[in-house]
């Protein structure tokens, strides 16, 4: 890598690795550092990625090339990039949760974000949850939630599916998948 980043964000685009800056707004180009396996070479490129890195956010790359985000700016945004014009757009929302024993839907937080083939996955995350009896204060519940969605059939259906296992529950701190198998090979 030309010049070594730190807290920076990776993501697999069109057959290369882009590593993102996080220096938003602190210089006057950010840059984005491209390495091609193919001719094992590094380069530096202008920021094609409109999205502030100084957010809390998770990027997904879909089989058929399409980037998924979700921008958590106070509600959880799912948004894709246009790939020809550039603009971000937002396909839907992230599910509230809603809790037994709870009268109203509550907004997760500290989730992850991951995509395996055509489905995106919200996973885990907490909640704040007002404990109306007694004293009157929050309680923060860890959810064990696996929800998922295609992000191609609008508006979005949400689905739970089997939940994390064990113990397994509250923030995420990263999320990715692998396949053995290249999206774009037939059998």
């Amino acid at each position: 890598m030309p010049a070594p980043l730190m807290d920076c964000l990776g993501l697999s685009y069109k057959g290369k690795f882009h590593v993102l800056s996080d220096q938003v707004g602190l210089s006057e180009t950010n840059i984005t550092q491209v390495f091609n396996p193919s001719i094992n070479t590094w380069c530096t490129m202008e920021d094609i990625w409109p999205f502030s890195r100084a957010m809390q956010f998770a990027v997904q790359v879909m089989c058929d090339g399409r980037v998924y985000t979700v921008v958590d700016w106070g509600e959880s945004l799912i948004k894709t990039r246009d790939s020809e014009g550039g603009e971000w757009y937002t396909v839907g929302s992230v599910p509230s949760v809603i809790l037994t024993n709870h009268t109203r839907a509550l907004e997760a937080f500290s989730y992850g974000f991951a995509s395996l083939r055509d489905e995106l996955y919200i996973l885990g995350g907490k909640v704040l949850k007002w404990e109306e009896a007694g004293a009157g204060r929050f309680d923060i519940v860890r959810l064990d939630l696996v929800r998922v969605c295609n992000p191609v059939a609008r508006p979005l259906k949400w689905k739970e599916t089997r939940p994390m296992c064990g113990p397994a529950c509250g923030s995420i701190l990263g999320c990715a998948s692998l396949e053995e198998e290249s999206c774009s090979q037939s059998r």
